[in-house]
């Protein structure tokens, strides 16, 4: 075969044009003749010129490199000294003029070697390779923040070949399933024994169906690894199928195990929320809140009849001010625990709030059926129970009403089972009364006395009338008992029995006895201003006004006369509400100077201890116990031995109520100290009181001139 002969020249031109065409840089170290060459284009892919030095030395090169490149660089070169290869082919940084680094790929050959076995001369080119190398690092580093990321997430990422049925599982993979051999590729099957027993009744059926018809997977389930830890995870895989892998399954497992349990935790305590948002904390009753709800979704549409029960618990302050709040909570449970044992079946039982409860029973009950149930709860209610190794003593209240004296839905029923109440502790606690439609308007009475009350308060419509007292044995004025009274304009005057229930109930009656006070005081001071003499005057406390924390701070505001005042204590309200609160303040009372009077002695429950513990100066009989000794021997009897015992206490003795001659001889037979009633002097107003006080000093200043 004839071929022609190409010259070495053509050869080299051609050589040297397809390295300049790619950019390639030449070099050429001669060393045993010291003789070094670079190419132009070496020079310009480091930024230099012709005018610029070349670093020829070993020591002055390597400050051009960069030092993460150094040490494989010495290595390179220490291998091709020690004569273990020929061949160049490494990469490193040198800094360009400008300051930046540029990637080179040298390659090249030992084309000879000096006796010593020394390169003597190397020749080789210099690529620029920083576009592919940036590209390489990014894409290393990419794949190091996807490693990172999915280490973070907890991912494990697993591939599946269809057609072989192998399966490769990455190191996250093998760690989440806690797999010790190392293996990567393993048969497909393997991952169905990871799966949880509970689990794989609905999983194996998924996955199956997922391949079968070459569909996305997207699922959360649980895994047990070979550890017997149960993992939830998040399957994501996608079906791709191509020429050059063939049918596969490219997927991730997501450890969602903390977000699974932060979620059930979230949901739990949401639920918690939600129950104690519509339950009470200390009796696990059902609330207000609850009540409402239920009412309204299961009553208000309702075609069949309800009732509701409004419980009240009877003297529940005085266990709470006595033995404690400890004392009170276990009092709510026990009325709880009672009131769930009587009221079953398709009810609800609520606590509105303090010592309230309401009871909304579904079914339509007659009024014998709910008559039967509110009077066996007072029975249990009224039995003492145990609390601390202490006897508790208290009772229950109920007011009735059922929806068919209220439209359907409407909320009056709970109003009109509260106006129940509200009569059933009126006529003496521990009873019940059903709703009735009176009661509605003798609420409407109440609150349009209390608006009319609030608004006399304001306008200076409450006043004092004053009634004497008399030294028993020579009826000389002793003192003056201040009665408050409304005097309505357009109406006249009211008396306490007609708006004091009112204001108690409202919660105002502590306004009406600070009027009263500061009317007294206004009436001391305008008379003694006249030169008029003042008797001791005695005011009504009530027990709200007694149990009032700022109660002693406020009687140290006003200018009190020692010696002038004294406080009268209904005996039944003092005993009801005796506490630290009232003890403060009768110490306060008693160091202002003024005097304890207990009120109405007889009609209530008072103890000589309680007498002895409060010290009263005075106490008063009641009139309903003075009025028939006229008659009645037997009642005499009872009246010599309070004054008796009073007198024996070291207590001055008052007896209210006397209407006649005789009264006013058998007390004072029985040596009472004081009386007061109509048949000595009847109340009368401030201007009346201070002309009574005139006229009284004027004859008794007559009589000892005579």
């Amino acid at each position: 075969m004839n071929c022609d002969r190409i010259s070495e020249t053509e050869t080299d031109s051609r050589w040297i044009t397809a390295v300049l065409s790619a950019n390639q840089a030449v070099w050429d170290h001669d060393f045993e003749r010291n003789q070094h060459y670079l190419s132009d284009t070496w020079r310009t892919l480091r930024g230099l010129t012709i005018d610029d030095d070349i670093p020829l030395s070993t020591e002055e090169w390597f400050t051009t490199i960069h030092a993460n490149d150094v040490a494989h660089l010495h290595e390179e070169w220490r291998q091709i000294d020690a004569g273990e290869t020929d061949i160049i082919n490494y990469k490193f940084r040198q800094r360009h003029k400008d300051g930046h680094w540029v990637w080179f790929l040298s390659r090249g050959r030992v084309v000879r070697r000096d006796p010593a076995g020394l390169p003597a001369r190397i020749v080789g080119t210099d690529t620029d390779i920083t576009d592919i190398k940036t590209v390489e690092l990014e894409s290393q580093r990419m794949t190091q923040r996807l490693a990172v990321a999915m280490e973070a997430a907890g991912m494990g990422r697993w591939e599946l070949n269809l057609d072989t049925g192998e399966a490769y599982w990455d190191d996250r993979m093998l760690q989440m399933l806690a797999v010790k051999d190392g293996k990567n590729n393993r048969p497909g099957q393997d991952w169905l024994q990871y799966v949880h027993p509970d689990d794989r009744d609905e999983v194996y059926p998924y996955l199956a169906d997922r391949v079968e018809q070459k569909l996305d997977i997207e699922r959360d389930y649980r895994i047990l690894n070979t550890e017997g830890e149960a993992i939830h995870i998040r399957a994501l895989a996608k079906f791709v199928d191509n020429a050059e892998t063939g049918p596969r399954y490219y997927g991730v497992n997501i450890d969602i195990t903390h977000d699974k349990l932060q979620t059930e935790e979230l949901e739990k305590a949401r639920a918690l929320m939600e129950y104690e948002s519509r339950h009470d904390a200390l009796t696990k009753l059902a609330n207000r809140r609850k009540l409402d709800e239920v009412f309204s979704e299961h009553v208000a549409n309702s075609r069949s009849g309800v009732s509701v029960l409004h419980f009240d618990i009877d003297h529940f302050k005085q266990i709470n001010d006595t033995l404690g709040h400890d004392a009170g909570d276990a009092t709510l449970q026990h009325a709880a625990d009672i009131l769930r044992r009587h009221i079953t079946g398709d009810a609800l039982v609520s606590r509105v709030g303090g010592d309230e409860f309401v009871a909304l029973m579904f079914k339509a009950l007659d009024e014998q059926a709910l008559q039967t149930t509110a009077e066996a709860i007072i029975r249990e209610m009224c039995l003492p129970f145990e609390y601390r190794s202490q006897k508790c003593a208290v009772g229950i209240s109920v007011g009735i009403a059922t929806s068919k004296n209220c439209e359907a839905g409407d909320n009056s029923l709970f109003i009109n089972a509260d106006l129940a109440l509200y009569e059933a502790k009126k006529a003496g606690r521990g009873r019940y009364r059903f709703y009735s439609p009176s009661m509605k308007e003798e609420a409407r009475c109440r609150k349009h006395t209390f608006d009319a009350l609030a608004a006399g308060i304001e306008k200076g419509e409450i006043t004092c009338h004053y009634q004497p007292q008399f030294d028993a044995a020579t009826l000389e004025l002793s003192g003056l008992e201040a009665l408050v009274r409304w005097e309505r304009e357009a109406f006249g005057l009211f008396m306490p029995h007609q708006f004091l229930g009112v204001a108690e109930d409202m919660g105002i009656l502590p306004d009406v006895d600070d009027v009263v006070l500061r009317r007294v005081l206004h009436d001391i001071n305008k008379w003694e201003r006249a030169g008029i003499h003042v008797p001791p005057i005695s005011v009504n406390v009530s027990a709200s006004r007694l149990n009032d924390p700022t109660f002693a701070d406020q009687l140290r505001t006003f200018d009190i006369p020692v010696g002038m005042l004294s406080f009268e204590l209904l005996e039944s309200a003092f005993l009801d509400t005796k506490n630290n609160v009232v003890d403060r303040n009768l110490d306060v009372v008693n160091e202002l100077g003024i005097n304890i009077e207990i009120d109405d002695f007889g009609s209530g429950h008072a103890s000589i201890a309680s007498l002895l513990a409060v010290s009263p100066k005075r106490l008063k009989i009641d009139h309903a116990l003075v009025s028939p000794i006229d008659t009645s021997e037997r009642q005499r009897d009872l009246v010599k031995n309070i004054i008796g015992i009073g007198h024996m206490l070291g207590i001055k003795v008052v007896a209210e109520g006397v209407e006649t001659a005789a009264h006013i001889e058998i007390l004072q037979a029985m040596r009472c100290d004081f009386l007061q009633g109509f048949g000595l002097s009847r109340p009368m107003d401030g201007t009346n009181t201070g002309h009574f006080l005139s006229t009284t000093a004027e004859a008794r200043a007559a009589r000892k001139q005579a």
